[in-house]
């Protein structure tokens, strides 16, 4: 069958997600070269976005005689989709802020701190350039290549919107960081809503791109960590927070209303119903998915006993 499954999705996830880590580690042994050397986290990032994550599911798909195409959903998409896409993915930033709010509630409650990830920040134009190419350009491209073409073309066997919420789900998990696995899951969400609905990864590239890059730029602008400026000292003002929900939910049913008016191409993305039957019945593909939960939580157990 010359078509990507449940099953073979999650192996490919988990597969790329451990020589990740592995690769990290092995990296973090040598003294983390690559925080203090820019060329040499591009190196890092070249290899760990390119090498681990995409070239797996491209050698799966070769020797599967899998359509490249088809399942990295590499289709052309109209501008109006495109203009849809992005007005989408910008409301959708006070969703997510609404996300964020709700974070820093929840893990000062349990008595810890919000925690970012750590990327360098550019201090210089030289530096900026790099840091666009290895932060706001080579990881979105691959990680949508995994995630919102592979992940979620094997996973629509089960149906569209479980494909959507595993696929997003392990983009979350993906990134190492429990602080921010809900906005990491909702801005994956919104990817692959818009990517669903286009009938191409396009968009989500676009989206994507455009993330990554606002963050690299924003962070040099202000000289340190954008993410930790938005973060609050203490919780959020309960005042700030419903007007934030409110704001949310009115975001929301504009996004519905934009969502209704994407063109439908022939290349829509839909649930590949030949073999579902077979998927719903096995309970394999979960296995890797499990492992890589397990995986996730000794990692996350590991730091915090370092």
């Amino acid at each position: 069958m010359n078509q990507l499954t449940m099953r073979s999705a999650g192996w490919i996830f988990l597969l790329s997600y451990v020589m990740g880590i592995l690769f990290t580690a092995w990296i973090s042994s040598q003294g983390s070269p690559h925080h203090d050397n820019l060329m040499l986290f591009l190196a890092y990032v070249a290899v760990g976005q390119i090498v681990l994550n995409v070239l797996p599911a491209v050698i799966w798909c070769r020797t599967r005689k899998i359509s490249f195409r088809t399942a990295f959903k590499l289709h052309k998409v109209s501008l109006r989709n495109i203009i849809l896409s992005l007005l989408i993915f910008a409301l959708s930033q006070v969703i997510l802020l609404f996300f964020h709010q709700i974070t820093e509630v929840v893990v000062q409650w349990f008595g810890v701190s919000y925690a970012t990830s750590y990327y360098p920040i550019a201090d210089s134009l030289f530096s900026l350039g790099i840091l666009l190419l290895s932060i706001g350009i080579i990881p979105p491209i691959c990680e949508e290549l995994l995630f919102r073409g592979v992940l979620l073309s094997g996973y629509a066997t089960r149906g569209l919107w479980f494909a959507a919420i595993i696929s997003s789900f392990l983009f979350a998990l993906f990134h190492d960081n429990p602080y921010r696995f809900i906005e990491l899951f909702g801005a994956a969400l919104v990817s692959t809503i818009i990517v669903i609905r286009s009938g191409s990864i396009i968009p989500g590239i676009i989206v994507h791109l455009i993330t990554n890059s606002t963050y690299v730029i924003s962070s040099y602008i202000q000289g340190g960590d954008m993410l930790e400026g938005i973060s609050a000292a203490g919780s959020p003002d309960l005042v700030i927070l419903l007007l934030t929900g409110f704001a949310s939910l009115i975001t929301f049913m504009i996004c519905r209303w934009l969502y209704a008016r994407f063109d439908h191409p022939e290349t829509e993305v839909r649930a590949k119903r030949v073999g579902a039957s077979a998927g719903i019945r096995s309970l394999a593909w979960i296995i890797p998915i499990l492992l890589s939960i397990v995986v996730f939580v000794i990692k996350f157990w590991i730091g915090q006993s370092t």
